[in-house]
């Protein structure tokens, strides 16, 4: 694969940081070897850090969630921990005896 193919015709919508990171990861399924050649990879590596660092090195890189930790809290089932029976392992290490202390 050339770089040109990879970054025209096979991923033309991502950049070049991100097929570089793509393509450092990507590895043959059956024998385990790396499908781009090393020639193409150092090629993408030296276009990729002379890329402004303004562009995402990740695919779409999106650190907000769409609900708050509150709404996630109200979703969940609620447990107390004071009714659950440690396993006779732990319940028998002494290093676990707070476990068995109330709360």
């Amino acid at each position: 694969m050339t770089l040109d193919y990879i970054s025209h015709d096979l991923c033309p919508a991502l950049n070049i940081k991100q097929l570089y990171k793509i393509s450092s990861m990507y590895r043959d399924g059956i024998y385990n070897t790396p499908t781009v050649s090393p020639d193409v990879m150092s090629k993408m590596k030296v276009l990729a850090l002379n890329v402004d660092d303004s562009e995402s090195f990740l695919l779409e890189e999106n650190l907000s969630i769409p609900f708050s930790v509150d709404d996630l809290s109200k979703s969940m089932d609620q447990i107390s921990i004071v009714d659950i029976e440690p396993p006779p392992l732990i319940r028998d290490h002494s290093g676990f005896s707070f476990l068995s202390q109330s709360l």
